[in-house]
């Protein structure tokens, strides 16, 4: 395992936010999680942070947190969520392990999804996914 623990199957890695302060995916693990790591196109990085953030008025009855991490400098003025960075990737790769699955690329992006009590729950590689997500979680709720 790389360096750093698990919180409840939750990487425990502090990440910096866009303005200040930082955000521990690990310190939600009493609650539905969702770790979305933005794709690096400007585009898709884009496209997907705009999906996400259109339904989060949809899903705040669904006890979920999202913590969002964008591997380049990334912000959106009027956006409900704040974006967390990644320096060096070590989040992006305590996340890949935990998922278990080598074929996860950085490039494109995922969203990892836990359970209450930090279980993991699934991965979503690539972008286009919210809705997908949004499902699984109110199903959840």
């Amino acid at each position: 395992m790389l360096a750093g623990h698990l919180n409840f199957g939750i990487p425990d890695v502090d990440l910096p936010l866009r303005g200040g302060g930082t955000v521990n995916p690990s310190c939600f693990a009493g609650h539905q999680l969702v770790v979305l790591f933005l794709p690096a196109d400007a585009t898709q990085r884009a496209e997907e942070f705009e999906s996400y953030d259109g339904l989060s008025n949809e899903l705040s009855h669904t006890d979920a947190w999202f913590v969002v991490v964008a591997s380049e400098p990334f912000s959106r003025p009027h956006a409900k969520t704040r974006i967390a960075s990644d320096p060096g990737d070590k989040a992006w790769r305590m996340f890949k392990e935990v998922a278990g699955d080598a074929t996860l690329d950085r490039q494109s992006g995922a969203a990892f999804f836990f359970t209450r009590g930090g279980a993991f729950h699934r991965v979503w590689a690539g972008p286009g996914h919210a809705r997908e997500v949004a499902d699984e979680l109110q199903a959840r709720a």
